[in-house]
């Protein structure tokens, strides 16, 4: 369902303020929240995405969430329906500190966008220069060090590591990287 976006960024249906909020749920249990909340009446997102899996005999494509132990749910700004969502086995929080922050109605349009065209789309960390990170596969996996530069168009970082003095400067795909 789309959501009318007023200008502060919230949407509005049948005269109620609705906005979106990320529901944080236990290890993989996003699937069974999304059906619970969606039995109770309310709107919900659980944007996944195709991923390639390799088997022992066989590669196989499986979809998993874009966002793990995250889910979306519209909620009303009076708050009736929240109790639906915290009385729902499964889930941990409604995100945000002190209260619950809404989601931009723009965010959640573009993630449908993405989720909905034919590109290969997949999550990564969120990553920015100067940053420390630590590289967790290939041949570098455990070296700690400072990401130097990014190269968007390649999907590579030039990440710089520290070594007796000296640095040395590697360049890595962006998925091989995680924050430190």
């Amino acid at each position: 369902m789309e959501w009318p976006i007023r200008s502060d960024g919230t949407g509005v249906t049948g005269g109620c303020d609705m906005s979106w909020y990320a529901v944080y749920t236990q290890c993989n249990h996003e699937k069974a929240v999304n059906k619970v909340l969606s039995d109770k009446g309310l709107d919900t997102f659980f944007p996944r995405i195709l991923v390639p899996s390799k088997r022992r005999d066989r590669k196989i494509v499986m979809k998993r969430p874009l966002f793990p132990n995250y889910i979306f749910v519209a909620l009303d700004s009076d708050q009736k329906n929240w109790f639906k969502v915290f009385r729902t086995p499964g889930v941990v929080m409604i995100c945000g500190k002190p209260r619950p922050k809404p989601i931009p109605d723009e965010d959640i349009q573009t993630i449908k966008i993405f989720v909905s065209s034919d590109r290969n789309i997949y999550p990564l960390p969120y990553l920015k220069v100067g940053s420390r990170v630590q590289v967790v596969s290939g041949p570098l996996a455990g070296a700690i060090g400072v990401l130097e530069k990014e190269d968007a168009r390649r999907r590579r970082l030039i990440v710089s590591i520290e070594l007796m003095g000296q640095s040395v400067a590697a360049i890595l795909h962006d998925d091989e990287v995680r924050p430190y």
